[in-house]
């Protein structure tokens, strides 16, 4: 038994609390709703987790939400292979989602 508690303790791997989703998903679904965004894709691995945001059908996210399992900032906001935003917050990560969008409308 002692064996399998610590094989167990290695392959652990970081994933978002329900909360957490939950918030995220309110913002995606209000996205979703206005047309802004159409899929999403979660991945869990050993040190971190990532939700990613697909604003069409392409293979690259548009977004990603990045959960690390350390004792420095926690979550990050990237899109396109840049980080946006960084923060030991999610709410402040989210925060970023608020923001109008502005376009030239011509």
């Amino acid at each position: 038994m002692q064996i399998f508690k610590l094989k167990n303790a290695k392959n652990k791997l970081v994933r978002f609390k329900k909360f957490e989703l939950n918030k995220i998903m309110n913002i995606y679904s209000k996205k979703i709703a206005i047309g802004e965004w159409k899929d999403y894709s979660i991945c869990f691995e050993s040190n971190y987790a990532l939700f990613c945001i697909h604003k069409s059908f392409n293979l690259n996210p548009s977004f990603q939400i990045m959960k690390k399992n350390n004792t420095g900032v926690n979550y990050y906001l990237s899109s396109n292979n840049m980080l946006l935003i960084k923060s030991n917050s999610l709410n402040k990560v989210l925060s970023y989602f608020n923001k109008p969008s502005l376009r030239l409308v011509r």
